[in-house]
């Protein structure tokens, strides 16, 4: 057989091994940087080159969008030209796909809305009343227990618990003692009310989300197992479809996870293509419902898998390794070293030997001051350093507040994971303000910060006198500038020219606000005040806040697209309850690619490496925390997990987390901690500072000066705008459409990413294209099509009469997808919405009358190499044309054409050309048609590309991504592209 070919060559034998074992489960034990991904990614690889399974018969499950993103474009570099139809997913968004398809087989809804926890807690605060609490609802604060409450029902679904079985539970307890006095302070009696009273809450929780058409995130696996266990039909489907299945960070899933997995290898534990990935000294999740007790528990579930053990770290020196090992020593014997007698220990692969230091300050201050002053020493010592080699790694998310002061006061750029890091950048705070002032013109700090902001840049000076005017006559601050219109209060001459225009543009966006969302008021004042034109003209000052931007207007799309009331009002209102509600741990990459010192918590650095880290506040009670037991702990009965630790869960898990913490490391670590933050006493130092000299018998190097070293302001010399580091390396059809129209606007829209509005035009189509497909689901599903089409290409249907859903059931699905954004009126979404209606039954009639099709395939995504970069896209719909060829339909809702251009043509052409550079993996027969089908009045236009069209289409490709990374964005202005480019308003060469 073909070993797998050159891609095989720079793996190491331990590596190799893993790639090439095919014969049944193996679990592969991989240490920090072992290159995991690389060996998964290989395998898959190599399982196709070998012919021993096609792209649509693998499975490869990741935790994140970013490992699932990674390891497609690992295989696709891997594999070739490119490749279809491989299943690359989170868990997460595996069970969404499943339950969209077959969700109604069980009662659910198949076209739910997804909430993340801060949406789950305003669903819950809104519907408090009908909890009936009393142990979990103090007086003093009626909310105080939601996110406890939601963490534990999330709790109880990673642990399949039911309702039912949580109710059945409190019955049973309930009848196994005496009556429940009501107010006894009895501490059985106190529990089992406890327990009825979140058995109850549950159970209203669930019907609330499915009244809501609504999951959380717990649910999609949840009822994903409840759906493949109570439905054997569609179980044997998926078992049938995929022979290997891969999945990544073993270590990291809970027992729902695993039994999914298990589930899909029922039957067949001796022989199935199972791989698990996974290293149990990297399990920190348990606080998301992480078990590492199912790594511990794979080999006794599939007793005949292999295990493979990577040792080989390519990314930390030696002693980095050495030290974090016989560290992670001290969680002994509740480790796989232990129980599998296997041996971890990692061997560098790397020249730089690593080091360990250790700063001491005397205060929290001294400790930021100390570790900034440590990054500039080393960046002066060697300027190729970036920014972004240095990565500060908190345990919680509140630490990094502590060092934010330091680095702002000598101006190092950084970056932050946290959501609330979001809300403390300057343009987010001047666009809070914003809202705040067209709210409330009493709102003086609002005032403040929109006259000190870039675009007014009101002296100090004239402020003074404003604020004085404030104090003597009693009065906002807004008031006192509308004095200095009637003479009262005398500013100088390019104050008063300032404060007109800030009068003039609230004034403006204040009426705006009366009819229109927050989303469009806000772009409307950044527009006309000139903040954007000011962002784009400083960008290699401002490219951050660009991105921070683009974050604030990605969570007002989503409040404006999910929300009831979407104005100003209505968003301060959402904004003051993500301010109750807390932090929701949900962390989210701000603008990473920014060049910026990294503040993260261990938790987001997982899967990152960097030359430098600064492990801080290792004192005691921060780092390892306290035990804090979940408030609300699942009664004992209940639990589900095996192989419980014997040692101190807690204290293991926290060791584990400052195990990946300094693994993180290519170069050095710097451990640091402060005798003071604050309080009465002096802090201890961590135990594992102890710990660490124990195991390795440490000869520190010490930094410990009670003084901060001094910090100066850092002079680096300002460098022209770089765009290196935001250019893409993947593109579509859109950005090549975008770049021909106006390589200007391109650079705005796809390079600067500066926010845009909406259009109700697009909303309309994009309800269009949804209720057409999830229409043409149901034409599969009821013609007994064998394979799914949103997850395989199905033969061509021999039913010799196709059964079609009712124009009823079409139109019930136009009305339950309608995205009801961006129209600017009440009458102008009413005409749309029967512009629809009217469409669809033209459709229907004329799909009815010429015969219908069973699709092969839906929303078919694609994915291949041009040149040096990847190229993708996505097909709405695949149909049989004849045995052995097949129609490519793409769907239009704009005018309709007659007669059409090469360019008309491109977007059909790049699929045909797609299908033809991936032949070894396209499976549905050769291209015989292509179709545009144009909505508006039902026409189509069918046509097919020559080989020289298709050669030009590669050419015109190619073409445009060199210009593009070649960064020649010159302006194409015209009457037809300016006015309709969402950017005309700060472009300098609009026409």
């Amino acid at each position: 057989m073909n070993n797998g070919g050159f891609f095989m060559q720079n793996l190491n034998l331990s590596q190799k091994e893993a790639v090439e074992y095919s014969d049944g489960p193996l679990l592969i034990v991989a240490g920090a940087g072992t290159g995991k991904t690389t060996v998964i990614a290989n395998k898959i690889a190599y399982l196709i080159k070998n012919k021993l399974a096609k792209p649509s018969e693998i499975l490869a499950v990741t935790f994140t969008e970013k490992a699932t993103m990674e390891m497609s474009e690992r295989v696709a570099e891997l594999v070739g030209e490119g490749i279809w139809d491989i299943w690359v997913s989170t868990f997460h968004g595996l069970g969404q796909r499943i339950l969209e398809m077959h969700g109604l087989e069980i009662g659910l809804p198949n076209n739910f809305k997804l909430l993340n926890e801060i949406e789950t807690w305003m669903l819950v605060r809104e519907n408090l009343d009908k909890f009936n609490l009393d142990y979990f609802r103090p007086l003093g604060n009626p909310t105080k227990f939601i996110h406890a409450l939601i963490k534990h029902f999330s709790r109880c679904k990673d642990e399949l618990i039911t309702p039912s079985d949580y109710l059945k539970l409190a019955e049973e307890l309930q009848l196994n003692s005496d009556t429940i006095v009501e107010n006894s302070d009895d501490e059985n009696c106190l529990d089992n009310k406890r327990i009825a009273e979140l058995s109850n809450a549950y159970h209203v929780y669930n019907q609330i989300l499915l009244d809501n058409d609504a999951f959380d995130f717990a649910d999609l696996i949840f009822y994903t197992v409840r759906l493949l266990r109570e439905r054997p039909n569609i179980l044997r489907h998926y078992q049938n479809r995929w022979k290997y299945i891969l999945v990544d960070e073993f270590q990291d899933t809970n027992w729902a996870q695993y039994e999914l997995v298990k589930l899909l290898t029922k039957g067949r534990e001796d022989n199935v293509g199972l791989t698990v990935v996974g290293d149990d000294d990297q399990s920190i999740y348990k606080f998301r419902g992480a078990s590492v007790s199912n790594i511990l528990q794979f080999s006794e579930d599939y007793p005949r898998c292999k295990q493979i053990v990577l040792t080989e770290n390519y990314r930390s020196g030696q002693n980095i390794l050495d030290c974090a090992y016989n560290f992670i020593q001290f969680n002994n014997p509740d480790r796989l070293e232990e129980k599998l007698k296997i041996q971890k220990k990692l061997i560098s692969r790397k020249d730089d030997v690593g080091k360990v230091e250790f700063i001491y300050g005397n205060s929290g201050n001294d400790e930021a001051e100390l570790v900034v002053a440590k990054i500039l020493e080393l960046k002066k010592i060697n300027n190729k350093l970036k920014w972004s080699d240095f990565a500060l790694l908190c345990r919680a998310n509140s630490s990094i507040d502590q060092f934010v002061p330091a680095l702002l006061r000598v101006g190092v750029p950084y970056v932050t994971s946290a959501v609330s890091g979001l809300f403390r950048q300057k343009i987010i705070l001047d666009s809070l303000a914003a809202f705040r002032l067209v709210d409330n013109y009493h709102e003086s700090s609002a005032v403040y910060r929109l006259l000190t902001c870039p675009v007014y840049s009101l002296s100090f000076e004239d402020i003074s006198k404003l604020t004085h005017f404030c104090q003597r006559k009693s009065c906002s601050l807004y008031e006192a500038v509308k004095g200095v219109s009637a003479g009262e209060v005398v500013l100088s001459v390019d104050g008063q020219k300032k404060v007109t225009k800030f009068l003039e543009e609230i004034k403006k966006i204040t009426l705006l606000s009366t009819h229109e969302p927050a989303i469009k008021v806000l772009y409307k004042f950044l527009e006309e005040s000139g903040y954007l034109r000011y962002l784009t003209a400083n960008l290699a000052d401002q490219q951050a806040q660009i991105g921070y931007l683009q974050s604030l207007f990605e969570l007002l799309e989503k409040f404006h697209e999910e929300s009831a009331d979407n104005s100003v009002r209505g968003w301060l209102k959402y904004y003051n309850y993500l301010s109750e509600a807390g932090e929701s741990g949900e962390e989210k990459n701000i603008n990473t690619v920014d060049d910026g010192v990294r503040l993260l918590t261990i938790h987001a650095a997982k899967g990152l490496e960097f030359d430098y880290v600064f492990i801080t506040n290792l004192v005691d009670q921060r780092f390892p925390t306290i035990n804090r037991h979940e408030p609300l702990d699942i009664p004992e009965k209940l639990v589900r997990e095996q192989s419980l630790p014997v040692g101190d869960t807690h204290l293991e898990e926290e060791r584990r987390l400052f195990y990946v913490a300094l693994t993180r490391a290519k170069k050095q670590v710097f451990l640091s901690a402060a005798k003071d933050y604050g309080g009465s006493r002096e802090k201890k130092l961590s135990r594992f500072i102890d710990e660490l000299e124990k195991a390795n018998n440490y000869n520190w190097n010490k930094i410990l000066d009670s003084v901060p070293l001094k910090l100066t302001t850092a002079t680096e010399k300002k460098t022209e705008t770089n765009l290196d580091n935001v250019l893409p390396e993947q593109f579509s059809f859109s950005q090549i459409a975008a770049y021909q129209r106006c390589p200007w606007q391109y650079r705005y829209q796809f390079i600067l990413k500066i926010p845009t509005l909406g259009k109700g035009v697009f909303s309309f189509g994009k309800t269009l294209h949804l209720t057409l497909q999830k229409f043409y689901q149901q034409i599969v599903a009821e013609n007994n099509v064998k394979q799914a089409g949103l997850f395989d290409a199905p033969l061509v249907s021999k039913v010799v009469e196709i059964k079609i859903p009712t124009l009823e059931f079409l139109l019930k699905i136009y009305h339950n997808n309608w995205q009801d954004d961006w129209f600017y009126s009440g009458d102008h979404k009413k005409l749309y919405r029967e512009k629809g209606e009217k469409i669809l039954r033209e459709f229907y009639k004329r799909n009815s009358a010429n015969g219908w099709t069973v699709p092969l395939s839906l929303e078919t995504a694609f994915r291949f190499k041009v040149g040096d970069y990847y190229f993708k896209g996505q097909i709405d719909r695949i149909d049989p044309l004849t045995a052995e060829s097949v129609r490519l339909v793409d769907y239009k809702t704009g005018k309709p054409k007659t007669k059409l251009s090469f360019s008309d043509k491109l977007q059909l052409l790049i699929y045909q050309w797609a299908a033809s550079r991936l032949d070894n993996d396209w499976q549905w027969g050769k291209v015989g048609d292509l179709i545009y089908c144009y909505l508006d009045d039902n026409s189509e236009q069918s046509f097919l590309g020559k080989e020289k069209d298709l050669e030009k289409v590669e050419e015109e490709i190619l073409s445009v991504i060199n210009s593009i990374r070649a960064q020649n964005f010159n302006p194409s202005p015209s009457q037809e592209n300016c006015s309709h480019c969402d950017f005309r308003e700060i472009c300098d060469f609009r026409i």
